[in-house]
């Protein structure tokens, strides 16, 4: 059985992660490249951590998860999240990570933007907001094409490592409905 396709964009169709998408998640954390732009995850994780990550609900785990397929075939080739931030009501925020061999084609645009879509319409958000380590601007122009403004540079955060890591916090408003 297919998953539920969320949103769909050009090339893109969002689902929710589930069980069968652990593979796919463990592949995509064993890429250092992958891991070297992320906080909360810097190196391989195991294919039981994969599938309760693909597996954990938003009422468990305080986000959405999701898959982006390529509408041609349905493989994924990204994932995203968003969370709704419950201390600032009517914020969420986003991530997302895109397979190496996608990068530089505006996969990562697209998801960004699914997402944005997601949080704004589906949860109501009023804004949204991204952290992007310093040093990678792909995910700066990402979030730049989108309208997201920067608004702490040079930031400081702990990774899960615990190493401090610089930051670019990002937010986009978007108007009432």
């Amino acid at each position: 059985m297919r998953p539920t396709v969320v949103l769909r964009s050009d090339r893109l169709e969002l689902r929710r992660l589930g069980g069968d998408d652990a593979a796919f998640v463990e592949s995509l954390y064993a890429s250092a490249q992958v891991t070297r732009t992320l906080l909360r995850i810097q190196g391989p994780i195991s294919m039981e951590a994969a599938r309760e990550f693909s597996q954990a609900t938003a009422a468990t785990c305080g986000e959405h998860r999701f898959g982006a397929a390529l509408q041609t075939d349905g493989n994924l080739i990204a994932l995203g999240n968003v969370r709704r931030r419950t201390e600032l009501p009517g914020v969420a925020t986003i991530g997302y990570s895109v397979v190496p061999a996608f990068w530089g084609q505006g996969f990562g645009t697209e998801l960004a933007a699914l997402l944005v879509e997601f949080a704004t319409g589906t949860l109501g958000v009023r804004e949204v907001r991204a952290t992007t380590l310093d040093g990678n601007p792909a995910s700066t122009r990402v979030l730049e094409k989108l309208g997201f403004a920067a608004v702490e540079v040079g930031a400081c955060e702990v990774d899960s490592r615990g190493d401090e890591r610089r930051v670019t916090r990002w937010f986009l408003c978007r108007p009432s409905r």
